[in-house]
């Protein structure tokens, strides 16, 4: 069994797809903003809201800028997690507690993941704590779950203080844990 970043991160997205089928009847909807735009946007708006589903991009998109910028880098399962489609995110159960997977929407958004990314790292090195990059948010707002940058390692991280644990050794094994949610 393929066990990649990519494989996990699209097996994720039809759990999600089939969970929103079997409930819902539709694929998954969100809030529509017509000043954001999403290639993965499917149909017409209705009651406010769009259909979805994610998009594979044509080129994975890379993050040298960021590696130039910080003079590091990347664990490659980051640029895997994030620069391999466009989709939004994806409320989740990591063994019974809820987060939201982050995901890139649409290109702006991209950028504004890296202008984010950049901030943190320095936030990081200013606290002399080991690097990370965040990958989803918790329902405790000081909290998010992040990737360890030099070993690939899922940990709980709590911000301004550092890990709380690891919860999973590598991005892969992270995602294959987790179970789409409804939220609405």
């Amino acid at each position: 069994m393929n066990h990649t970043t990519q494989t996990q991160l699209f097996a994720l997205f039809e759990r999600q797809q089939a969970l929103w089928q079997q409930q819902k009847q539709s694929l998954p909807l969100q809030c529509f903003d017509a000043d954001w735009i999403s290639p993965c946007q499917v149909g017409d708006v209705q009651d406010g809201k769009i259909a979805w589903r994610p998009i594979q991009r044509q080129t994975p998109a890379d993050l040298k800028n960021i590696e130039q910028a910080l003079e590091i880098q990347l664990h490659p399962s980051i640029t895997d997690f994030f620069g391999v489609a466009y989709a939004a995110c994806v409320p989740c159960l990591f063994k019974s507690h809820p987060i939201e997977l982050i995901q890139v929407w649409n290109e702006d958004d991209f950028k504004q993941l890296q202008e984010n990314m950049i901030a943190h790292f320095m936030m990081q090195k200013r606290l002399k704590k080991p690097a990370s990059m965040f990958i989803a948010s918790c329902s405790d707002e000081m909290q998010i779950i992040s990737l360890i940058n030099a070993t690939g390692q899922v940990q709980l991280e709590t911000l301004g203080k550092g890990q709380e644990a690891i919860l999973a050794e590598n991005l892969a094994d992270f995602l294959k844990d987790l179970q789409p949610i409804i939220v609405e």
